[in-house]
């Protein structure tokens, strides 16, 4: 099936290996006339194919409902640091001891988690993958509304 392939796209030279590229035998000198490629057959034919199908009216209200989401976005400082609080106390195992506050530095924003010292690695992560993922997030989230975001863990 593939040679078939082949042999419609190349005609006869697939037959006799000389499909792609003419190379000259090794210390061969090659003159500007036999640099001249084979033609190809610009036309492919593509059998029990409906090439003119219409796109479903579905797919373009989605797209449009996507972008309406994003413009009409929500975010906001004080959403972003119950986010954090949310996450950071189902992490640990003293929900209660968990504060969080937000902390203003010239143009960025620092959302400071504070929790007991024995909570303080469930918070973190191992090798810092949980706290990496908060920050993402809360930064991707500010980047949205034009805020430059982080987050701290306080001992």
């Amino acid at each position: 099936m593939a040679f078939s392939f082949w042999k419609k796209m190349f005609g006869d030279q697939a037959q006799s290996g000389q499909a792609g590229s003419a190379a000259p035998a090794a210390g061969a000198a090659v003159s500007a006339e036999e640099k001249v490629e084979a033609p190809v057959k610009s036309e492919v034919v593509v059998d029990d194919v409906d090439v003119n199908v219409p796109v479903a009216e579905e797919d373009t209200a989605t797209e449009d409902t996507l972008k309406k989401g994003v413009l009409d976005s929500k975010v906001t400082k004080e959403g972003l640091e119950d986010f954090v609080a949310y996450v950071s106390r189902s992490l640990v195992d003293n929900p209660d001891a968990v504060q969080v506050s937000t902390l203003e530095k010239d143009r960025l924003s620092v959302i400071q988690i504070r929790s007991e010292k024995r909570d303080i690695g469930k918070i973190v992560g191992k090798s810092g993958k949980t706290i990496a993922a908060i920050r993402l997030l809360v930064s991707g989230a500010g980047g949205r509304i034009g805020l430059r975001m982080t987050v701290e863990v306080l001992d």
